[in-house]
This record gives structure tokens, sequence and C-alpha cells, in this order.
């Protein structure tokens, strides 16, 4: 008998709505498309800046600017990767640069430390710190300290949520109270309780202080900024479910998730290599500025 272990969900049962790859058959071809789709931004967009943004850690992020830069300072995008905490990096993510190059706007693209490498603690401490780098340097990197957004997909969308609920006086009496004016979690991860269910446990090994103090849906709502939630229709329960959680937890900071059809978990977030798509639409719109 297949015993539950949360809600109505069996171990086999949790694990499959965790498992986009394999909910996702021919999830390859979107890795390979993103990479073709990253080289094809590196060549439209030259103009890359790579900067180490953390001492301590050795992160860097890439500032991706429009063509000629003449419209300065630009308001700032900047995007946090998926891959469950545990894989990937900004290099596979270059081409999300294509919905806001024509637009004026420049894109971030941050990394962190993986784990097994580092803990949950401070790979959310390293996402932070670029947020914190990036207000404190925008005059000299040709960024708006004032119009900073952020978005992130899956638990890129999780550290979303964890940046906008932060104390940045924690991290300085010279940072406002909150540095990010819009966010948007990608089909994002909010409570970590069923990731500490199901078979990512094996990899991420979380305990329950760490679940619980780096689950977005146990922060206070921040004082300022709104989070918006979306997902591919194709995600599954668990995955709506989350960013539900995540409304209810901050009712007058987020509204009801939009839903996305016809995408999967992975062809969403390629979606944004085309500035026309309903992310990337969505993305705009949520920064105030002309689609």
């Amino acid at each position: 008998m297949n015993e539950i272990v949360y809600k109505d969900y069996s171990q086999t049962d949790l694990d499959a709505e965790y498992n986009n790859q394999a909910k996702v058959a021919d999830f390859l071809s979107y890795m390979k498309e993103g990479a073709a789709l990253c080289a094809t931004a590196r060549k439209e967009y030259p103009d890359i800046k790579t900067i180490c943004f953390d001492d301590a850690s050795g992160q860097y992020l890439d500032i991706v600017y429009p063509k000629d830069r003449t419209n300065r300072p630009y308001p700032v995008q900047v995007f946090i990767h998926g891959g469950y905490w545990k894989a990937l990096s900004k290099e596979n993510f270059t081409f999300v640069a294509r919905a806001f190059a024509e637009y004026g706007i420049a894109t971030v693209i941050v990394d962190y430390q993986l784990i097994p490498k580092v803990t949950m603690d401070e790979l959310v401490r390293q996402c932070r710190q670029s947020l914190a780098y990036l207000h404190r340097n925008a005059s000299d990197l040709d960024l708006d300290p004032a119009d900073i957004h952020i978005s992130g997909h899956s638990a890129g969308g999780h550290l979303v949520a964890m940046c906008m609920g932060t104390d940045w006086s924690e991290f300085g009496e010279d940072l406002p109270v909150q540095i990010i004016k819009s966010g948007v979690g990608i089909s994002g991860l909010y409570n970590l309780l069923p990731i500490n269910l199901c078979y990512l446990q094996k990899d991420l090994k979380l305990d329950g202080a760490t679940v619980k103090h780096n689950s977005p849906i146990h922060l206070k709502p921040p004082l300022e900024g709104n989070l918006h939630l979306t997902l591919g229709g194709l995600e599954g329960e668990e995955y709506l479910d989350q960013s539900t959680a995540m409304k209810n937890a901050w009712p007058n900071r987020t509204a009801e998730p939009i839903v996305l059809a016809p995408y999967n978990h992975f062809s969403i977030v390629n979606s944004l290599a085309d500035p026309t798509s309903a992310l990337s639409t969505l993305i705009r719109r949520a920064m105030g500025h002309p689609e």
C-alpha cells in the first residue's frame, strides 16, 4: 500500500508532481533550444558586463544592455534561474534579455552557488546580496536604482519571493525599505514542505527549520512592491497550489495566479526569448514599462 505523505498524495504521486523532467518527455529539446537562444542573444546584444557582486562567495552576474547606450540610466529586470537549487547557471539564460532589450530595459542574470556546495540559507543570502549590490552601484552601471524589478523561474521564483520579503536593513542602513519595485514568480516554489517530503530531499537535505524560514509563505509581506504569480497550463495541480498558497500568504501584495496555456515547465521560460510572448508582456506590464 502506498502511504499518504502529503495532502492526498502518496510518495509516488508527490514525486511525480515535482519531477518536471518526467512530466515533459522531450525536456532535453527545450534545454537545447535554450542554448541556441542564448547564443543568438549574445550576438544580438554583445554589450554584456560580467561583474562579481559578492566578494564572500565570488559569485557573478551578467548585465545585458540594450543596443547603443543612449537612454541611460536603464530600468532593470533581474532574472534568477531555476534548477531546483542544485543545477544550471546564468549562462543558460542569456536569452531572457530578448524580452526586454528592445524596450530600453537592461537585463541582469544572477548566478548563485548550488546545493550541496552551500546551504539554502547561504544561497538565499547570495541572491539578496546581488540586489543590494545593484542598488548601491547602479549609477556606475548606467542603471536606475529606483527602477529595479525581478523575476525568476521555478526555484528562481522561490528566490524572487525570498528577495521581496527581505529586511534590507540587514544589508546596510544605506538601503531603502524595499529595493525591488515589482516581482514575477514563474512556476515558483513558495512552500518548501512538499519539497522536503519528495524525492528532491535526497539531494537538498533540508531540515525542518530551513524549510520553515526559507518558505516565502511564512515571510511577512513586503511593505512595498507587488509580486505577480504565473505558471504554465501544463504544470500540474501542485504547481498551481504553490502559487495559490503564495497569493493567500500575501493577499495585499499578490493577485490570483495567471495560468498561461499551453506552456509546460520548460517551454514557459523559453518563451522569454520572444518579446511578444504572453510571459514577456506580463513582466513588462508588471514593470510599468511600455509594451
